[in-house]
C-alpha cells in the first residue's frame, strides 16, 4: 500500500490521505481506548468532509476488540454522519480478532438503512485498494 500524506499517527492508528484516488486510509495498530477510538474516527470523518473523499480503506487487521459502548456510539452517532458525506465505497480489511470482526459487522449492518455507499470486506489491503480504485 502506497501511503501518501500521513495526517494522523498515533500508537493505535495512522490515517493517511491519497488525493489522487480520493482515498482515506486508516491503519489500526492494536487496541484503542474509547477516547482513542472516537478521536480517530472523528478525525477521519473530518478528513472525508474536508477532502471530499470517495473511498475509505479501513485496515483493521491488527485492531482488537471494540468496547460495547464504542460499538453503540459508532452505530448511533458516527455512522449517520459518515453516511451523509461524499463516500462512495468503503473497504474493510478484517481483523485477526474475532470479537472485532463481530462488532464491525454489527455496526455496518445497523447502519445499512442510512448508508449511501457500498461496503465490502477483504482479508488483505491489496485487493481492497484495487476494488476502491477500479
Amino acid at each position: 500500500m502506497i501511503v501518501k500524506d500521513i495526517l494522523f499517527d498515533r500508537d493505535f492508528l495512522s490515517i493517511s490521505h491519497d488525493p489522487e484516488n480520493k482515498l482515506i486510509y486508516l491503519k489500526w495498530k492494536g487496541f484503542a481506548t474509547s477516547e482513542n477510538f472516537r478521536d480517530g474516527l472523528n478525525f477521519a470523518l473530518d478528513l472525508v468532509k474536508e477532502h471530499q473523499a470517495e473511498n475509505w480503506l479501513g485496515n483493521l487487521k491488527l485492531m482488537e476488540a471494540i468496547l460495547p459502548a464504542d460499538e453503540e456510539w459508532c452505530s448511533k452517532l458516527w455512522y449517520p454522519q459518515i453516511a451523509t458525506t461524499s463516500l462512495k465505497k468503503m473497504a474493510i480489511v478484517t481483523s485477526l480478532d474475532y470479537f472485532n470482526n463481530t462488532s464491525v459487522k454489527r455496526i455496518v449492518k445497523s447502519a445499512v438503512d442510512v448508508t449511501q455507499f457500498e461496503t465490502r470486506y477483504f482479508i488483505d489491503v491489496v485487493p481492497a485498494k484495487e476494488w476502491l480504485t477500479s
